[in-house]
């Protein structure tokens, strides 16, 4: 089995939580989404670890960064990013994976440090999901519309961690035993605190202020327009409630033509959560990995 470490790295607010899964190889740089956790990577870390190092931060503001005091947004995450790579005395990560909001996340570090990150993968996020927000719309509101569940579960409270399994259960992402499994196997690093008072360990201001910053700005327009190096995509077929998927088909189509080194693909039969944390997607994602690390 491949070598885990865990590491801190000292950044503006605070101190990074970092897991490392491996010890040589090409450096794979992952950037989770926006209520997860390191964690969320797990399969894909294990996977490519014999072979890759693979680096995953709890972002500032979730997990075991969750005492960081900000600034958020996507441009402080960037910087963390490069914090990490300096921590660990590496000149650049040969790839960076990003899920979700990681995506955006992944967007504006390759665009603002260019020379840190040599190729990207966005994992159904990082690119705009539709031109404009509607007027009045606030970066709470939309997070809400987007996400659902994973928001409202932040004010919660759970009295055990059969309480939290029986509150996602029904969930329509994992309905597969294989998904809610691995799901399972998750669900410790996304709680803190003792029974009665379990919770999500999550900065609410985070989750606002980093929406506004990849959804309601210009740093990721401006950030897409920035990169160095071609944009791979890999599309959910499905969205977060196992419904429609965030990035249809034909806007992926029309971000294409925009983005004219932007490639994106489809992983069949997955869903926002599980095109990471399910067996299934996690194989694409690093089946992807291999083939832009040129490791078959």
């Amino acid at each position: 089995m491949s070598s885990y470490r865990e590491i801190e790295v000292e950044v503006k607010g605070g101190v990074l939580s970092v897991g490392v899964w491996g010890d040589s190889g090409p450096v794979v740089l992952c950037s989770h989404g926006i209520t997860s956790n390191r964690q969320s990577f797990k399969l894909v870390a294990e996977a490519l670890a014999g072979r890759c190092r693979v680096i995953v931060p709890d972002h500032r503001g979730r997990a075991r960064s969750a005492d960081i005091t900000g600034p958020w947004g996507m441009l402080a995450h960037a910087e963390d990013m490069v914090a990490v790579l300096d921590a660990l005395s590496l000149e650049a990560a040969d790839l960076m994976i990003g899920h979700s909001m990681g995506g955006f996340i992944t967007t504006a570090t390759q665009a603002n440090y260019p020379t840190r990150i040599k190729q990207v993968l966005l994992v159904d996020g990082g690119l705009p999901l539709f031109d404009e927000v509607p007027p009045g719309v606030t970066p709470e509101q939309l997070i809400e519309q987007i996400i659902g569940p994973s928001m409202q579960r932040l004010s919660m409270r759970f009295g055990s961690m059969d309480d939290y399994r029986d509150y996602w259960r029904q969930h329509p992402a994992f309905a597969r035993d294989e998904d809610w499994q691995a799901f399972c196997d998750y669900m410790p690093s996304d709680l803190v605190g003792e029974p009665g008072d379990l919770h999500a360990p999550i900065n609410k201001e985070a989750i606002i202020l980093d929406t506004e910053s990849q959804l309601m700005s210009d740093v990721i327009p401006r950030s897409l327009e920035r990169l160095t190096v071609p944009l791979n995509f890999l599309q959910a077929p499905r969205g977060i409630m196992d419904d429609e998927p965030l990035y249809a088909d034909d806007w992926l189509d029309e971000l294409q033509a925009r983005y004219p080194a932007m490639c994106w693909q489809p992983v069949p039969d997955v869903n926002h959560y599980t095109i990471v944390m399910g067996p299934k997607g996690a194989a694409a994602v690093v089946e992807q990995a291999v083939s832009l690390l040129d490791l078959e």
